[in-house]
């Protein structure tokens, strides 16, 4: 062996920490990439592995709410009385809450509206009486909808609040009472059935001109000016009232008064009741269901929006609408 050749094969011959760098630089240069880098850490996936960098806050909490609804479920009323739903905690989602609570005339989306009258009671009507003899279904389906909020909790329905309710209509009874020709008409069913001579209230205790509806019946009801808060001595009187059907739930009732006879399909003189002889009032009481219609014109004083079941047919629809949040449209 020449002495150049055992100079070439000396580096071959290395040993040690040299062989060690030479095979690792040959692999370096031989091995696919791949092969040689760090296996790269698994990235989270899923609902709990939030992307770097962020946090998943815990879920808000929930609070259910109860919803009472009026009239119950399966009563038999007239058709001027409306629905009303009154919840457990204020509502400040509105349009969420009308959206679960359609109403459906005999199977046929109504176009009424739900009028909120504060944050936790809403009052459903048509912009007219109902139908008569006709069924009337609240599609409720409030469980679990979020009807409000806070950084602290959500409000929902509870398990409740999706339940069946309806309502049976009743005959259209409408008794047209009118206090310049002192008579009182009533239909049924679009036919006029009885005509009545009345008296309503005198100067002073005007009866109220509008919308009323039946609320409750008494076969005696004792009626006084101490108990109507009257104090002027020419103003006095204490009665038993037979037959009486409450209309407001501020003393005006139909009833019977004997000791009007002389006046009764004459002139006005009562305390704002509408005055009926006895048979007639007896009639009136037996034939009537809560919710029938008593619609009174002729008198210089207007019914309230508020006083009693027949009450909120007296308001203008536009202005029902405007504190309705679907404006009586489904969602």
């Amino acid at each position: 062996m020449t002495a150049a050749r055992a100079i070439w094969r000396r580096p071959l011959r290395a040993t040690g920490l040299a062989a060690s760098v030479l095979a690792l630089s040959v692999t370096a240069v031989l091995a696919p990439a791949s092969a040689v880098a760090p296996a790269a850490a698994p990235s989270p996936t899923g609902p709990s592995a939030p992307p770097p960098g962020q946090h998943t806050p815990p879920p808000t909490p929930t609070r259910p709410v109860s919803v009472t609804v009026t009239p119950s479920s399966g009563a038999l009323v007239g058709i001027a009385s409306p629905i009303t739903a009154h919840f457990s905690s204020p509502v400040s989602r509105k349009a969420a809450a009308e959206s679960h609570m359609l109403v459906y005339v005999n199977g046929k989306f109504s176009r009424g509206a739900w009028y909120w009258k504060d944050s936790s009671t809403a009052v459903f009507r048509q912009s007219t009486f109902w139908p008569g003899h006709a069924r009337v279904e609240v599609r409720l389906a409030l469980r679990g909808v979020v009807l409000s909020s806070s950084a602290s909790v959500d409000v929902v329905g509870a398990a409740t609040t999706t339940r069946p309710y309806s309502l049976r209509i009743g005959h259209a009874f409408v008794a047209k009472v009118n206090g310049k020709t002192d008579r009182m008409v009533v239909t049924i069913d679009g036919k006029v059935v009885k005509t009545y001579g009345v008296s309503l209230g005198k100067v002073g205790f005007e009866t109220r001109s509008g919308i009323k509806a039946v609320m409750e019946k008494y076969p005696l009801r004792h009626m006084s000016s101490i108990l109507a808060g009257i104090t002027d001595p020419n103003d006095q009187y204490d009665v038993q009232a037979p037959w009486a059907t409450r209309i407001t739930p501020t003393g005006e009732y139909v009833h019977g008064a004997p000791w009007a006879a002389s006046r009764i399909g004459r002139r006005n003189g009562s305390h704002g009741c509408t005055n009926l002889l006895t048979a007639p009032a007896k009639w009136f009481y037996d034939t009537t269901i809560p919710g029938d219609a008593v619609v009174t014109t002729g008198t210089p004083r207007a019914m309230e929006f508020w006083n009693g079941t027949g009450a909120p047919y007296n308001m203008p629809w536009a202005q029902w609408l405007s504190r309705s949040a679907l404006k009586g449209r489904a969602a």
